[in-house]
């Protein structure tokens, strides 16, 4: 540095030496003096701004609040944390380990405005290191901060949900960022943490579904559910039966398989649901030839003719063609939903076609056992794709047709087949409870289920085994049905239905957090005072990577003493 300054003040001082008097060359030495001032400053401040190394252990106050809380988290040196520039070097056993980085590097960017360069080195000295242990569970992982970051999973999805948490913990301070001392040990305790999104009822657009999906990873959300079809829309493009797509539901096969290619990038898994027999207007107004029941009640009244008709070949072929075209696009799912609920089963009685189908296979004379008969048919023809059949409750208890034990069963209602009894029976079940883990915005005829939907501290009230629901005809309404633990509960789903899409992310953003918390983590490990806080601070850094800071007016200030939230 001295070499420096004394090279710059003797051109500086090579000013005064032409100057014509004394007050002129007076007034230049003195400028001259301050100019090398000025600049020993300035390269004062270059060095100090410089003495911070990458990959180097600062002080400063910082965040641990991850969500879900881990089951493992030791703070090993507390407020120090391990400071990056924008370079960071990182080392993985994995090539597909790439497009989740990719991922990383964009949401570090929203939430810190860093633009940071991700660099993949075959050194293990890496700053960051991310590899996939055999060894581990499939959903476990481990995060170890101290002189790098030491990432490990048991799967590709494993590391997603670590690099999620590590985004919750993130911070900034000189335009670096800093990661707090930490050891991580984490691992869910319900491998169905699924969050459902009904495209049938009301339009979204493929970004707002990007939306929800970043939302959905960022709180380590790993199945969503597509509800593509229904009495009101259908929203698959089907090669097979063009005229099925309604015209102002405009998705095709390519918005599709983008979207599965951004869940998938982001650990997570999207299963299509084609809802049948009921809940099926649409098909049978289309192509009545086919999929009709000749009941008379399509020209009476279309709106009640919403089944299909169960006792014809043809249907089942059908039906196998468009499962065929569903999972080539939802090539990632090892599930696929038929729906299987509320289908109107009196609207097969006394019809001469249907009696004689039941006559042929040996159907006894009673519609609910032509349901069962369905049931097993669907099963099989979801096995034929390779893929494993989720339906929702619909099906009674009592039948002589006997239910395939490899289906689950996604119990919302409690109206048909009672959980209990499910459990009894040897099925495995997902958690729907209408109460408290449906967002409905309207449609519905009943005043108070305008606009269902609950708080989260009474979403944080509830646990994976139990149902509830508000509506006074159903086993559960005076009384929660509250079932001990059981393996055969394999998660819960929370589900928003009938909702437009630009109503998705104010609701569920202060909703599915407290959901995640319960369903990856069985037993409270915190009250809801203390929980509640972190849903807020990691509110603030989901806005910035959805951008996007609408929020539910209801919630706002809300004290979370009521149970449903109703606008009317």
């Amino acid at each position: 540095m001295d070499w420096l300054l004394e090279k710059t003040e003797i051109r500086l001082k090579a000013g005064p030496k032409y100057a014509r008097n004394g007050w002129l060359k007076e007034r230049l030495l003195t400028k001259n003096r301050t100019m090398k001032t000025y600049f020993k400053l300035l390269l004062f401040f270059i060095l100090c701004n410089s003495c911070q190394k990458n990959n180097e252990i600062i002080d400063m106050e910082l965040n641990y609040d991850i969500i879900p809380v881990p089951k493992e988290i030791e703070i090993t040196e507390k407020n120090k944390g391990l400071s990056f520039d924008k370079n960071i070097s990182i080392f993985s056993n994995q090539p597909e380990i790439e497009k989740l980085l990719k991922v990383f590097k964009n949401d570090i960017k929203n939430v810190t405005s860093l633009d940071i360069d991700f660099s993949i080195t075959s050194n293990e000295d890496a700053n960051m290191i991310f590899e996939i242990q055999e060894n581990f569970e499939n959903e476990q992982y481990s995060i170890h901060v101290d002189e790098k970051i030491h990432v490990k999973g048991g799967s590709y999805r494993a590391l997603s949900m670590a690099k999620s948490s590590l985004l919750q913990i993130i911070n900034k301070k000189n335009g670096f960022l800093v990661f707090p001392l930490v050891e991580i040990n984490d691992n869910p305790d319900s491998e169905y943490r699924g969050l459902l999104i009904d495209l049938a009822r009301m339009w979204h657009d493929v970004p707002t579904l990007k939306k929800i999906i970043d939302m959905a990873a960022f709180y380590k959300i790993n199945y969503l559910q597509l509800h593509l079809s229904d009495d009101q829309s259908f929203t698959f493009p089907m090669e097979k039966f063009p005229n099925l797509a309604t015209p102002d539901r405009p998705y095709s096969k390519k918005d599709f398989r983008e979207l599965v290619k951004y869940a998938d990038d982001r650990g997570i898994i999207i299963i299509p649901e084609l809802d049948v027999p009921g809940h099926s207007r649409q098909l049978v107004e289309i192509y009545p030839e086919i999929f009709g029941v000749n009941n008379g009640f399509l020209q009476i009244n279309p709106w009640k003719s919403n089944v299909i008709n169960i006792a014809s070949e043809e249907v089942y072929n059908a039906i196998d063609d468009m499962i065929g075209e569903l999972v080539e696009v939802f090539h990632t799912s090892p599930y696929f939903h038929i729906g299987g609920d509320e289908a109107n089963l009196d609207l097969y009685k006394n019809v001469p076609e249907i009696k004689a189908f039941m006559k042929k296979n040996g159907i006894e004379n009673d519609v609910h056992e032509l349901f069962r008969y369905f049931l097993v048919r669907m099963n099989q023809i979801v096995k034929k794709h390779n893929k494993k059949m989720f339906l929702w409750e619909g099906f009674r208890r009592e039948g002589k047709i006997e239910i395939p034990r490899d289906v689950v069963v996604f119990e919302f209602e409690t109206m048909y087949h009672l959980p209990n009894h499910l459990i009894e029976d040897g099925f495995t079940v997902v958690n729907t409870s209408w109460q408290p883990l449906y967002l409905v915005s309207g449609g519905l005829k009943q005043p108070r289920s305008r606009r269902a939907m609950w708080s989260p501290e009474k979403i944080y009230s509830w646990n994976i085994w139990r149902w509830e629901h508000w509506w006074e005809n159903t086993p559960v309404y005076k009384k929660p049905m509250q079932l001990e633990e059981t393996s055969q509960i394999i998660g819960a789903q929370m589900c928003s239905w009938e909702q437009a899409g630009e109503a998705e992310i104010p609701t569920l953003r202060k909703r599915l957090p407290v959901f995640i918390e319960r369903t990856w983590n069985n037993q409270q490990k915190i009250s809801f005072e203390e929980f509640f806080p972190r849903v807020e601070k990691n509110d603030l850094k989901l806005s910035k990577i959805i951008n996007d800071i609408r929020q539910d007016t209801l919630l706002l200030g809300y004290d979370f003493e009521g149970d449903c939230l109703w606008c009317d």
